[in-house]
Formats: structure tokens, C-alpha cells, sequence
């Protein structure tokens, strides 16, 4: 889904010569998109013990990396060049192969669902390695995390999660209540905990102020809509109600935050 979506915006951004915009879309997909989350998480079935997965995590990695070469040929021509002529991807030069297009995908498959997994994922990687950073840890330095969550979605991806985090463990528990002082971090999806005995206290205090101020000034916009009969009133339905759930998510976790901020008090 993101390759497609990559390779819209591109076309897109070449209609209109925006070539910059080109260049950045490409930039965020292969540094962020494929090398930081793809390969990453996919390691997880390379490495696995189901040779079925392992095939076809590979085979995807193949057609996602000559779809990205293609793309990124016209900015760095030798380089994708030898990748493309040392993987044999291609049985002639690379300039001659048909260009990126999107991929047929799987309509059998709930993209929607798998869509918000892998947010999901991602989501409570990054609030994970905010953590780790917020108390200062090396990132090669394997910490046991804590996930709560209710999700059963995300059950199955810890050892995804575990390899992302570079963690010892990410332990699974629904009905965790974390000692005072725990690091916490909240995402939609669930709450990630790193407890670490000699946390920086006062870090980790101006840390959940600012994530509390953030979510506070997230709020007043949506509130302020849903005070405005006429907003209310003449604003279709579905942005209504996407504004409701808005301050619903955001209530909750701005009232978890809070609980978090009171503990370190």
C-alpha cells in the first residue's frame, strides 16, 4: 500500500514538475517506509521457522526493491544501475525496464485492517524508542517493555515489535498497572511501559508536561467545533461524528497522561 501510494504521489509530482517533490517522496519512502519499518519487520519471518512466510516475505521484498530502483534511477543512475545489474532483477540495463507501477493487491485480503495494524506497529514502535530515548538508553541496549493493550490485532505482531524496539521482551499484559515511576507512553492502539529502576524522574515529568500540553492544545480546536450548534448542525455528518471520536481518543489519553504525570509526583 505504500509503494502504491509512493508511486501515485510521484506520478502525480512529475505531471505537475514538481521534481523536488519527487525527490522527497522517494527520500521518506526508502529511508523511512522500506529501510527503517519494512526490512526491519520482515526479518522477523526471514528469520522465522515457517518457510512459507519466509518465501513470501522475500518475494515481496524483490518486487518492492525493483519497483523502488525504477523510481530512483532518474536521481542516482549508476548506483541503481549496479544494485539492479548484481540482484539480477532484470535481464537488461535498467533504463530499459518497464517503469514502477502500482501493484495488483490482494482484494481477498481486509486492507483496511491490515492498514490499521500496521499503524498500529509503527505507532507503538515509535512511542517505544521516545521512551528509550527520553531516558537516555542506547538504542543497542536490549530493555524489557511492556505493552497494554486489548487489541488482539497486535497479539500476534510482539515479535515484530520485540525486533523493532530492539527490546529483551515485550511482555503482553492487558490488565498491567505499572509501578510509581514507570516509563509510559500513549498511543491509540495501546500503552507501552519501560520500567527502568533509576529513571531520569525529572526528565521523564517535563516529558508527560509536554506530551500533556500537546494534547491539550490538540483539544481546544475540537471542543470549540463541538460547542458551535451551527458546526454541529450544518457540517456533514460523518465530520461530526469524526470529531466526536476525535475528542473521545483524545480525552482518554490526555486522562492517562495526567494519571501518568500525578504517579512521578
Amino acid at each position: 500500500m505504500r509503494l502504491n501510494d509512493t508511486v501515485d504521489a510521484i506520478d502525480t509530482a512529475y505531471g505537475e514538475y514538481q521534481f523536488n517533490l519527487v525527490a522527497q517522496r522517494l527520500y521518506d519512502f526508502v529511508w523511512s517506509d522500506y529501510c527503517d519499518w519494512f526490512v526491519e519487520a520482515a526479518k522477523t519471518d526471514i528469520f522465522g521457522a515457517d518457510e512459507a512466510k519466509r518465501r513470501s516475505t522475500l518475494a515481496v521484498m524483490d518486487v518492492v526493491l525493483s519497483a523502488t530502483l525504477r523510481l530512483l534511477h532518474p536521481f542516482m543512475p549508476h548506483l541503481t544501475e549496479e544494485i539492479w545489474s548484481l540482484l539480477g532483477l532484470g535481464e537488461e540495463s535498467i533504463q530499459f525496464s518497464a517503469p514502477a507501477k502500482k501493484v495488483a493487491l490482494d482484494r481477498t485480503v481486509d486492507l483496511a485492517s491490515t492498514h490499521d495494524v500496521v499503524s498500529a506497529i509503527y505507532g507503538i514502535t515509535q512511542a517505544g524508542r521516545n521512551l528509550r530515548a527520553s531516558a537516555k538508553l542506547p538504542s543497542n541496549r536490549k530493555m524489557r517493555f511492556i505493552l497494554r493493550t486489548n487489541q488482539k490485532s497486535i497479539f500476534e505482531q510482539i515479535p515484530t515489535l520485540t525486533r523493532l524496539l530492539n527490546a529483551e521482551e515485550v511482555a503482553l499484559d492487558p490488565n498491567y498497572q505499572p509501578p510509581a515511576g514507570t516509563l509510559v507512553a500513549i498511543t491509540p492502539a495501546g500503552d507501552i511501559f519501560l520500567p527502568i529502576a533509576a529513571a531520569d524522574q525529572e526528565g521523564e515529568r517535563q516529558r508527560l508536561d509536554n506530551e500533556i500540553a500537546k494534547i491539550e492544545a490538540e483539544l481546544k480546536p475540537v471542543e470549540a467545533k463541538l460547542q458551535n450548534n451551527a458546526f454541529v448542525e450544518r457540517a456533514p455528518k460523518a465530520v461530526v461524528e469524526e470529531h466526536r471520536r476525535r475528542l473521545n481518543d483524545l480525552t482518554a489519553q490526555l486522562a492517562k497522561l495526567r494519571q501518568a504525570r500525578e504517579d512521578l509526583s
